[in-house]
């Protein structure tokens, strides 16, 4: 068996050091079990040894120690190209750093002509040291300070306020709408186990494997529109489900919304034939802002959208602050509670536990969408400055705003957007056209992928 090498710092060294010098360097060797040949290499660089111990006691080697770099020329290859990766936004993974290193090596004119060079995970982890790289979690949007956002939230308030006084919309005719994925049975680090024991392994039903999506919207007014849900699959299963009355059941080959499901949205549950201006208020979702979305828009909905700015969302969407997390809470309630009874359950052949059947899941969302508190989401649009009054008087409502939170100083800002606001009202009145361009000038609309619904 190979031994492991030991490592030393330099407290350690100088005290062999001292040691060998009042007796000698056999002698320091055999007292501290340690390699002559060390001893003889801490002494020769003593001096060395007591600079860097008084920058930093706990170093294990001298400046140029350890295992060489394979190659110059092959860190400076991978580098660039994990650069050049991820510049184009592609996933890089250590495996594929391995994979490339390999690659390089065999090109390269200054190797050091190892009999097989493995690029071994250790290697990689120095690799990724030295280079200031990290395995990073993906990120929808990128993670800016909460200042980058305040702008345009700020915006967002003054387009929404704007457009609703302009086109004299009622609160009935607001709406906001958000989709919301879930999933059951996702595995957490506790469980309730009998005191004492030694080991405590938890393991999943497998339903966490699969999830739905529920599309909720509701009126400024507090009225809530049909929750429309979106299964993975199980096309005649849905279509079954059709006449549940107060829910709209879909199906889509991921279990997402895509641009065909939004329209069937817009259809079955918002509705054409509205004969007074509606707003809409909805994030950058693919499917929100692509141009078939846009085209179905025009289709006598009668409808103007407003999209929260990229990265936005978690500050000023009604559902992600205000309607989800009730929402899901009373969903996993109703879960926890089949999981702990012995009705509506099937199993495998195998004696397995199936998850929850669709009609099941339906009724659970139903229930959990009549239990939301109809004041509660009526106070959501003035949270997020959707109903707001022009005027600025309930603009300390607005919750990102207040004192204290990450986009406080988006207060003053929207005092004097307000102030800019009417000293152009009366230089003349303001195209509504001009103020939509402006506005859809101002978005950053980020490419979330089909996959990526709010949790």
């Amino acid at each position: 068996m190979e031994t492991k090498r030991k490592k030393y710092d330099l407290t350690f060294n100088l005290t062999v050091v001292k040691f060998a010098e009042q007796n000698s360097g056999e002698a320091a060797a055999r007292h501290f079990s340690v390699d002559p040949k060390r001893v003889r290499e801490w002494r020769k660089n003593k001096a060395e040894l007591q600079r860097l111990s008084e920058e930093d006691d706990k170093r294990a080697r001298l400046r140029g120690g350890g295992r060489k770099k394979a190659s110059e020329e092959l860190e400076v290859s991978v580098c660039e190209w994990i650069h050049s990766m991820r510049a184009k936004h592609l996933r890089v993974s250590r495996k594929m750093i391995r994979a490339k290193a390999k690659e390089v090596y065999a090109t390269v004119s200054d190797s050091r002509d190892e009999e097989s060079f493995t690029a071994s995970a250790g290697r990689l982890d120095k690799f990724l040291r030295r280079n200031d790289f990290s395995v990073r979690r993906r990120t929808t949007v990128a993670q800016k300070d909460a200042k980058y956002f305040t702008e345009k939230l700020v915006n967002f308030v003054t387009y929404t306020t704007w457009i609703i006084k302009a086109k004299k919309i009622q609160p009935k005719n607001i709406i906001a709408m958000d989709e919301t994925a879930v999933w059951f049975d996702m595995v957490g680090s506790t469980t309730v186990d009998a005191r004492g024991a030694r080991s405590v392994p938890l393991k999943t039903t497998g339903h966490e494997k699969s999830h739905l999506t529920v599309v909720l919207a509701v009126k400024a007014d507090g009225t809530k529109l049909k929750p429309y849900i979106v299964f993975k699959g199980g096309i005649k299963e849905v279509k079954l489900m059709q006449n549940i009355s107060g829910v709209v059941v879909a199906t889509s080959k991921n279990g997402w919304m895509n641009e065909e499901l939004t329209a069937d949205w817009l259809q079955r549950v918002v509705g054409k034939l509205n004969f007074t201006p509606r707003l809409l208020a909805w994030d950058s979702y693919g499917c929100h802002i692509s141009a078939a979305t846009k085209a179905e828009l025009k289709r006598g909905y009668n409808i103007t959208t407003a999209v929260i700015p990229g990265g936005c969302t978690k500050y000023i969407q009604a559902p992600d602050i205000v309607w989800n997390q009730p929402f899901k809470a009373s969903l996993h309630e109703s879960y926890d509670n089949w999981m702990a009874g012995d009705v509506d359950k099937e199993y495998t052949a195998g004696g397995n536990m199936r998850a929850p059947a669709r009609r099941l899941l339906v009724s659970w969302v139903i229930q959990a969408w009549e239990k939301l508190d109809t004041e509660r989401l009526k106070n959501s649009f003035k949270v997020c400055g959707l109903t707001v009054a022009s005027d600025g008087c309930e603009d300390h409502l607005i919750h990102c705003f207040k004192e204290g939170e990450l986009c406080a100083s988006g207060r003053e800002l929207l005092v004097q957007a307000r102030q800019a606001e009417l000293a152009e009202a009366g230089e003349g009145e303001v195209e509504e056209s001009d103020v939509e361009e402006e506005f859809a000038n101002e978005l950053v609309i980020e490419d979330r992928g089909d996959d990526d619904s709010d949790e």
